[in-house]
């Protein structure tokens, strides 16, 4: 029985190439634009983009760590800052007022002037610093995003930032530790001249707010990498896709 193959020719004319479309309606939620491929809404398009929006964003993240630091870190920053300048004035004026301790108190006033430049340094270098850049991420508790550009590289760049400035104070919290040791132990000698009373109270009070700050930074730094771990994390994401 011989084969007779279809003519390619003849059953072209059959054959017809259509374009598949599909209607989409464009739907905005913040700066998010969802096209809809089936009536939808607005309810359920808030409820989605809204988890969009955590989700691609991390505005949990900015959120929580703006409030950290507005509500919290810069007024314990701004506490300190006041008790140093409070602890100079006081320590100025017992030097002035006793010349037989005036050498010891000049190194305490040294010392006080140094760590106040570094705490007013965080608080205008550091600290501003990332709330602007935060800020640039966060317009408000309603609409997000008004610069959404910032990647992992640059998180991590503030948290360096950041640590730095950790470990400077961590050094004059050490110090300030030693200082109190040495005030404990010169109670116990009566021959020295006596300036505890003076000095413990304000040492022991500065160690306090202090520590206060290192706690507050080191909760900063770990909400950064926080951060910078979900950025890398879209970003390798975004890499393979």
């Amino acid at each position: 029985m011989s084969s007779y193959p279809f003519n390619t020719s003849f059953t072209k004319q059959f054959r017809q190439e259509q374009a598949v479309t599909f209607r989409t309606e464009e739907k905005n939620y913040e700066q998010i634009v969802i096209s809809a491929f089936s009536p939808v809404n607005d309810a359920e398009i808030n409820k989605l983009g809204s988890a969009l929006n955590e989700k691609l964003f991390d505005n949990g993240i900015i959120d929580r760590l703006l409030t950290k630091l507005t509500e919290k870190d810069s007024q314990d920053a701004h506490r300190l800052l006041a008790f140093i300048q409070n602890t100079k004035q006081e320590f100025q004026s017992h030097a002035s007022a006793e010349p037989f301790t005036a050498h010891y108190y000049k190194h305490l006033l040294e010392l006080l002037g140094s760590f106040l430049d570094l705490v007013n340094e965080y608080d205008n270098n550091g600290q501003e610093l990332l709330l602007g850049n935060l800020n640039a991420c966060y317009f408000d508790e309603i609409s997000f995003a008004v610069n959404q550009s910032v990647d992992s590289e640059e998180v991590a760049t503030m948290h360096r930032i950041i640590e730095d400035y950790l470990f400077q104070i961590g050094e004059f919290y050490q110090y300030f530790h030693m200082l109190l040791q040495k005030e404990s132990e010169q109670d116990n000698n009566k021959s020295r001249v006596q300036v505890i009373s003076h000095i413990a109270y304000y040492l022991d009070t500065l160690i306090t707010c202090t520590e206060k700050m290192i706690m507050n930074m080191e909760g900063t730094l770990d909400m950064l990498m926080e951060w910078q771990s979900s950025l890398q994390h879209r970003e390798a994401q975004s890499l393979f896709n």
